[in-house]
C-alpha cells in the first residue's frame, strides 16, 4: 500500500488556539490521512494546545527558532527539516512567509505555497515593519502557489499576481444554536436569563481592538445595567485589558474567559458577536459565530467578505455611539438559521477539505512527473 503525501505546514509560532491555527487544524482533521498526513513546522520551544492533537492524528511537529532571535541557526533549523524530502510547504507565516519559502527553493521543495491570513502586518515596531515589508515585496518570487482566506487578504500581500481563496470554512453543523447549552453555559457562568451578552473571541493584541471594545461596552453598560461582556482568548495586552475593566468599574460585568476548546459551546450563551478589528483577513471566529446565528458586528477594517449572513451583519465606523446604537438590546432574540448560506458562499469544511487535499495530491503528482 503507497505512503500517504506528506504536507509541511509552517506556523509562525506554536500551535496554540489562534484563528490560523483552528484553520489548519480544521482541514487537518478531515484529510483522508490514507492519503495525506500533515507534518508541522512551529517557530520557538514550548508545547502548543494542539500538539497532542497533531501527534495522535499521526502529524509531526518539528521546533525552529525564531528568526528575529536566532537569524542564522534559524534557516539551518529550517534547511534541517525541509531536507527529509517534502514536495509540498505550505506557509501560513503572511509576509514572513517569503523567507520560509526561499530556503525551501534552495532546499529544491517544488511545490511551495504562501497563504495570506491578514490584511496588515501584525507588527508596529519599526525595525520588524521595514523587514516584513521586505519580505512582502518579494515572495512573489519564491511561491508556486498563491492561497488567502479573503479578497482583500489576497491583495494584500500578493499584489497583482494570481492567488486562490481558501475559506476558512468550519464544522457547521457543529456551531449550530442549541438552546439547551444556551442554558447550561450561562448557567456555567454565572449568567441569569436576562442578562444581555456580548461575545468576542481574539487574542488580546493591538490588532483586536480591546481597549476600542472596553469603551464601547463602558458606554454601554452605563445604559443596559443587565449587559455583560465575554472576552475569549489570550495574548501580550491582556493585563492592560483587565485593569482598564478595573478603572472603569466593570470587573464584575467583564469576563476574561481565556483560551477556550469549546467555543461550540460559548456561542451558544452570547447575544450578539463584536469584532472591531483594526484589521482582519477573515477570522474564523466570525463564520463560528454566524453558523450559530448571532447577530454579528464588525468593524468597517474587516472585509465586507466575512458578512455571508448579510442581514444578520453591521460593518460600523470606529465611533463609540455608532456600536453602542447597534448593538441589539431585545431580550430572548431568535437565532438566525445562517447554515444553508454558509455552505453556499464555501465555508462547509467537509466539502472544502475535499478540495484542498485534491489540490495537494495534483500538484504532488505533476511535480513528482516534472522532475
Amino acid at each position: 500500500m503507497a505512503k500517504p503525501l506528506r504536507v509541511l505546514y509552517v506556523n509562525g509560532g506554536l500551535m496554540h488556539r489562534g484563528g490560523i491555527e483552528s484553520f489548519m487544524m480544521n482541514y487537518y482533521r478531515r484529510f483522508d490521512r490514507s492519503a495525506l498526513q500533515i507534518d508541522f513546522v512551529v517557530h520557538g520551544e514550548g508545547k502548543g494546545e494542539y500538539d497532542d492533537e497533531i501527534m495522535d492524528l499521526g502529524g509531526q511537529i518539528y521546533h525552529v527558532p525564531v528568526k528575529s532571535r536566532h537569524p542564522f541557526t534559524y534557516a539551518a533549523a529550517l534547511r534541517k527539516v525541509f531536507a527529509r524530502g517534502y514536495t509540498v510547504v505550505h506557509s501560513h507565516a503572511d509576509a514572513m512567509s517569503c523567507w520560509i519559502l526561499k530556503i525551501a527553493k534552495e532546499c529544491g521543495v517544488p511545490v511551495r505555497i504562501a497563504h495570506s491570513h491578514n490584511t496588515a502586518h501584525l507588527t508596529r515596531n519599526p525595525l520588524k515593519l521595514f523587514l516584513n515589508e521586505r519580505a512582502r515585496r518579494h515572495i512573489n518570487l519564491y511561491a508556486t502557489h498563491r492561497f488567502a482566506c479573503s479578497q482583500a487578504a489576497g491583495a494584500w500581500l500578493f499584489g497583482a499576481a494570481p492567488f486562490t481563496v481558501v475559506h476558512n470554512a468550519v464544522a457547521l453543523d457543529k456551531f449550530a444554536f442549541r438552546p439547551s447549552v444556551r442554558e447550561e453555559v450561562r448557567s456555567e457562568l454565572g449568567l441569569n436569563g436576562s442578562d444581555f451578552v456580548i461575545g468576542h473571541v481574539g487574542r488580546f493584541a493591538l490588532q483586536k481592538n480591546h481597549a476600542f471594545l472596553l469603551e464601547v461596552f463602558c458606554a454601554f453598560a452605563a445604559e443596559e445595567p443587565q449587559a455583560k461582556l465575554l472576552l475569549v482568548g489570550d495574548g501580550e495586552l491582556q493585563g492592560e485589558i483587565r485593569a482598564r475593566a478595573a478603572a472603569y468599574g466593570l470587573s464584575d460585568r467583564v469576563l476574561f474567559l481565556g483560551i477556550r476548546a469549546d467555543m461550540d459551546r460559548l456561542y451558544n450563551a452570547m447575544d450578539v458577536f463584536v469584532q472591531p478589528s483594526l484589521f482582519e483577513g477573515l477570522s474564523v471566529a466570525a463564520l463560528e459565530a454566524q453558523a450559530n446565528g448571532l447577530p454579528c458586528l464588525f468593524s468597517q477594517s474587516v472585509s465586507r467578505e466575512a458578512g455571508v449572513a448579510e442581514s444578520g451583519v453591521q460593518f460600523l465606523p470606529q465611533e463609540i455611539a455608532a456600536w453602542t446604537a447597534a448593538l441589539p438590546c431585545e431580550r430572548g432574540k431568535g437565532r438566525a438559521d445562517n447554515l444553508a448560506l454558509l455552505r453556499a458562499a464555501g465555508y462547509d469544511i467537509d466539502a472544502e477539505s475535499r478540495k484542498l487535499q485534491d489540490f495537494y495530491l495534483s500538484a504532488a503528482d505533476a511535480a513528482e512527473k516534472k522532475s
